[in-house]
């Protein structure tokens, strides 16, 4: 079954364009999976869908979104505008980890999408950190790792919030890691997981992705471009993100930086 890219983080590249729009108000709501009911799955889609191009029928996409969102172990952040309509949401679901003699915990962020007026707000960033303390006394204290399967805008964004990713191809991941992040992304995407080119096949790309850049930007894209070069064929990378005081530092400066931009 042909499956979709959908941790498509979709940054906005005009800074005067994201102040103006970053003043509009989000109310959080986190649900998890067993409580999500039909309305909400609903909404959450249909937003996801004025952002992307589907391959297969809307219904049978809806299905492999529905099976996904009620798994056990995922969360659902749902952010809404002032007139209740879901401007961005995404997913965490959560897989302990014992590999080679370490303990950790991968978050896979399936699910990652920011409609246009919302891109760059900071509550969407910090929404995920208060209920950490939770996450931790349900699955114990383990190394914490965010995973994402991505192509280049969600690369480029999830490189500029956490400062630093890791990939299967580069050279910055140790070897456990390395192997942790292809396991996952094997038992996730199954017959899709490409063994050779670490990379997952017959995704559908997101919207926006030929839009033009910023040096720092095309310097991102570059970095991704080399890992996935074919890209364009609906393929996409598998990243993770470690969670420690390097990335916390740099998760708060990123959330800093857009609340003052929020506020001019």
């Amino acid at each position: 079954m042909t499956q979709i890219q959908d941790s498509a983080t979709q940054e906005s590249l005009q800074k005067t364009d994201t102040r103006s729009k970053t003043r509009k108000k989000l109310f959080t709501h986190v649900v998890e999976s067993k409580d999500a009911d039909e309305t909400l799955l609903r909404d959450m889609w249909r937003m996801r869908l004025k952002l992307l191009t589907l391959s297969i029928p809307e219904e049978e996409d809806y299905a492999i979104f529905k099976d996904y969102c009620t798994r056990p172990d995922t969360f659902l952040f749902t952010f809404r505008g002032e007139d209740n309509e879901v401007g961005a949401f995404f997913t965490f679901s959560f897989h302990p980890v014992n590999k080679d003699g370490h303990k950790a915990l991968m978050i896979h962020s399936k699910y990652y999408y920011v409609d246009r007026p919302y891109r760059g707000h900071p509550k969407i960033t910090s929404a995920a950190w208060p209920m950490m303390p939770k996450f931790l006394w349900r699955y114990g204290f383990r190394r914490i790792y965010f995973a994402a399967f991505t192509f280049p805008t969600s690369f480029v964004s999830l490189s500029r919030t956490f400062g630093r990713v890791y990939t299967i191809q580069g050279d910055l991941a140790k070897d456990w890691e390395k192997d942790m992040l292809e396991d996952l992304a094997s038992k996730l995407n199954g017959k899709n997981w490409d063994t050779k080119e670490k990379v997952i096949c017959n995704m559908s790309v997101p919207q926006g992705e030929e839009k033009a850049a910023s040096r720092g930007v095309t310097k991102l894209r570059e970095e991704y471009e080399t890992y996935n070069p074919n890209w364009q064929d609906g393929k996409s990378l598998p990243i993770m993100m470690r969670f420690d005081l390097a990335t916390m530092k740099s998760v708060i400066g990123t959330s800093l930086r857009r609340n003052k931009r929020k506020k001019q």
